[in-house]
Formats: structure tokens, C-alpha cells, sequence
């Protein structure tokens, strides 16, 4: 197998759990099967390793309108693709996790800007902790 095009899309963490939260609840349907017996251990291993973080993180209570209306909100500031995700992601909640999240931010962005960037994820993705 050869890798013609990488990384064509990034992922948010939403994504990920849907797809395999998918996969998971077609194999429950399938039963089990020859293919699925042929499934590496090790692949069993990672996606439940990745179901059980994902469901503990900020992605398990998003729904599909709260993360484009995020990405939608956060595109009026000038941060890249990536950056936009790891905000997604990570649901920041302080200015100091956005400098971990932003290159070169103190350069980029005044404070100003960092709390109406926390404001929106406050307002598209509430928490209940908050």
C-alpha cells in the first residue's frame, strides 16, 4: 500500500468519536464474524485505548451544530486550520491555554482578542463544569 496523497484532512476529536463509535455499533450488529475475528488485538486495543479517552474528553457532549458553529466563529480571527482544531479539541477555558495552543500568540493576538476567542467556545461549547 502507498500513501498518495497525506494528510488530507484534519480530524477534530468529534470526528474521531463518531466514526468510531460507527464502526463499533456495526460490528455489534454484524455479530461476530470472520472479518471481525480477523481483527488484530492490537487494533481492538487502540480503538477501545481511544473510545474509553475520547469519551472522557470535551468532544463527548459536542454535537455536530456546536462544532460548526465554533469553527465557523473562530474564522474571523486569523489562526490556522490547525489551530482552530486544537481550540475545538481542547475547549481551553484561560487565556494561558490558548498561548499553549496558538503559535507565536503574545506576537499575534492582544489579550483582547484571546478572551472574545474564549468567549466564543464559552458560548458554542458549554460545559458542565462551568
Amino acid at each position: 500500500m502507498e500513501i498518495v496523497e497525506g494528510r488530507v484532512a484534519l480530524l477534530s476529536n468529534y470526528e474521531v468519536l463518531a466514526v468510531l463509535r460507527d464502526q463499533q455499533q456495526v460490528r455489534g450488529d454484524a455479530g461476530t464474524t470472520i472479518a471481525s475475528n480477523r481483527t488484530a488485538e492490537n487494533v481492538k486495543t487502540v480503538e477501545f485505548e481511544t473510545l474509553s479517552y475520547l469519551n472522557d474528553s470535551p468532544c463527548a457532549t459536542q454535537t455536530p451544530e456546536q462544532v460548526a458553529e465554533l469553527m465557523s466563529a473562530l474564522s474571523q480571527f486569523a489562526l490556522t486550520k490547525a489551530e482552530r482544531l486544537q481550540i475545538l479539541n481542547l475547549r481551553p477555558r484561560q487565556a494561558v491555554e490558548i498561548h499553549m495552543l496558538i503559535e507565536e500568540c503574545d506576537e499575534r493576538f492582544e489579550m483582547n482578542t484571546l478572551e472574545a476567542m474564549l468567549e466564543l467556545v464559552r458560548k458554542h461549547l458549554p460545559r458542565d463544569d462551568d
